[in-house]
C-alpha cells in the first residue's frame, strides 16, 4: 500500500465529509503519540487517512488495505470508526468490502455515513438494513441512487413517513401495486403520505375517497372530480336520474339541522354518524376539519338546501374560517352532486371487516339499488337529542365535548 505525507486533496474528501473537528492525518500524528496498550486502537483510523490519500490503489494494496480492515475493526472506537466511515464513502477507489462492514455498524451514525457513498453496495445488505433500522439508516439508504424495486420495496415496508415522503419526490421511483398494498397495510403510514401520493396520481378512486380526511385541498378536488366521474359513468349505465338526487326523509334532515344550529357541534357529530352511517371518531374529524371541504361533502350526500347548508356551516366553521373561504366553500356545496358526495360518505365507512354492528342489529341505512341512494331512514329511526327517553341515537364514540 503506498503511504505518503500529503493531505488528502479535496477533490477526495468533499467539504462536509469529515467531523468538524477532524484535521486530515490526525490519526497518523496520534498514533506515534499513542502508548503500545492503545496503539491498536488508532492503528485502522491512520491506515485508512493514508489510503484515501493516493488517488487510486492496484488491486494488491486493496487486499492488504481490506485484510487489515477486517482485523482491525472489532478494535477500533466508535469515534474512529465514523471518521472512516466519512473518510471512504467519498473516495473513489474505496473497497466495497469495508464500506460493507460499515454499513453494518452497531453505531447508526458509523452506518449510516457509510451508507452516503456514491459507490454502488450490495443489494442483499441493503434490503437487510432497510428491514432491521433504525430509520438513520433508512433515511440514508433513502438518499443513495439509484434504488432497485427491491430496496424500495424493504424502504416501503420498514421505513416511517417521513422517510419514504422523500422517495415520493423522486421521479426514477416508480409506484405500483405493490407498494400501495405494502402502505394500505400501514395506515399509520398511509395517511400522513396521503397528499404526497396524490400529487403523483398514484392513489386509484377508492383510495382517494377513504383518504379524502388526510388529503390537502388539492388532493380533496381531485377526490370530488372522481367522484363526479364515477356519477356520470353510473347515470350513462343506468340512464336513471334519481342517482343525482338525495333521498333523506324531511324528518332527519330537521333534526340534523336543528343539532347543528343549537344542539352543539359534539350533538351534531353524533346525528351526523348516525344519518350516514359513519364512524363516531370519522364523524368528530369531519366537524373538527380545520378545511371544511369534509363538511360540504356530508351536507350535500344529505340534501340539505343551499340556504340551510351555508347557515350550518357558519354556525360551525364561521369561528375559525374567514368570510372568502366561506363562500367557496358554499361554492363547492353548490357545484358537487348529491351522489358523487355520496360515494364520497361512502368511503369513509367501515370496511365490511371492521364492522362491529352486532348481528341481530340491523343497518343503519337501507343499501344502494340500482345506483340510486334509498337512504331512507326508518319512522322509528330518527335522531333524536342525546338524553331523551327512548332515543335511537346509536351509542357512538365521538371525541368531543357537547358543546
Amino acid at each position: 500500500m503506498s503511504k505518503t505525507d500529503k493531505h488528502p486533496s479535496s477533490s477526495h474528501l468533499p467539504q462536509g465529509s469529515r467531523p468538524a473537528a477532524y484535521k486530515p492525518l490526525d490519526g497518523v500524528v496520534d498514533l506515534s503519540l499513542d502508548t503500545q496498550t492503545k496503539r491498536k486502537e488508532h492503528l485502522l483510523l491512520a491506515a485508512s487517512e493514508l489510503y484515501v490519500a493516493t488517488p487510486s490503489h492496484p488491486r494488491q494494496e486493496q487486499r492488504v488495505f481490506e485484510e487489515l480492515f477486517r482485523q482491525l475493526l472489532p478494535e477500533t472506537p466508535a469515534a474512529h470508526r465514523l471518521t472512516i466511515a466519512r473518510l471512504l464513502a467519498p473516495y473513489g477507489d474505496a473497497p466495497i468490502d469495508c464500506l460493507a462492514l460499515l454499513t453494518f455498524d452497531t453505531d447508526a451514525k458509523v452506518a449510516a455515513a457509510a451508507l452516503a457513498t456514491p459507490l454502488a453496495l450490495p443489494e442483499a445488505g441493503l434490503i437487510n438494513r432497510a428491514a432491521r433500522g433504525p430509520e438513520i439508516v433508512r433515511r440514508a439508504i433513502a438518499a443513495r441512487s439509484p434504488l432497485s424495486a427491491r430496496v424500495v420495496f424493504a424502504l416501503f415496508r420498514h421505513g416511517e413517513a417521513e422517510t419514504l415522503r422523500g422517495l415520493l419526490l423522486r421521479d426514477d421511483i416508480e409506484l405500483g401495486d405493490d407498494l400501495l398494498d405494502v402502505l394500505a397495510a400501514r395506515p399509520e403510514v398511509l395517511a400522513p403520505l396521503a397528499s404526497s401520493l396524490a400529487r403523483r396520481k398514484a392513489l386509484p378512486s377508492a383510495m382517494l375517497f377513504r383518504l379524502f380526511l388526510d388529503l390537502d385541498t388539492t388532493g380533496r378536488m381531485e377526490a370530488i372530480a372522481a367522484a363526479e366521474t364515477r356519477t356520470l359513468s353510473e347515470l350513462a349505465q343506468k340512464g336513471d336520474p334519481r342517482i343525482l338526487s338525495a333521498h333523506f326523509k324531511p324528518a332527519v334532515l330537521k333534526s340534523l339541522v336543528n343539532a347543528a344550529l343549537s344542539g352543539g357541534v359534539a350533538v351534531f357529530a353524533a346525528h351526523l354518524a348516525y344519518t350516514l352511517d359513519l364512524p363516531g371518531d370519522v364523524a368528530a374529524r369531519i366537524v373538527d376539519d380545520p378545511g371544511g371541504e369534509a363538511l360540504v361533502v356530508c351536507l350535500r350526500a344529505l340534501g340539505t338546501s343551499d340556504t340551510e347548508s351555508g347557515r350550518i356551516l357558519v354556525r360551525l366553521l364561521g369561528a375559525r374560517l374567514p368570510l372568502d373561504e366561506l363562500r367557496v366553500l358554499i361554492r363547492l356545496h353548490e357545484t358537487i352532486t348529491p351522489r358523487a358526495a355520496m360515494i364520497l360518505a361512502q368511503g369513509w365507512r367501515k370496511a365490511p371487516a371492521e364492522e362491529t354492528r352486532a348481528p341481530d342489529r340491523p343497518a343503519v341505512h337501507a343499501p344502494l339499488q340500482e345506483g340510486v341512494a334509498h337512504a331512507e331512514r326508518r319512522a322509528v329511526g330518527v335522531p333524536a337529542q342525546p338524553g331523551r327517553a327512548g332515543s335511537p341515537l346509536p351509542q357512538r364514540t365521538v371525541r368531543r365535548d357537547a358543546g
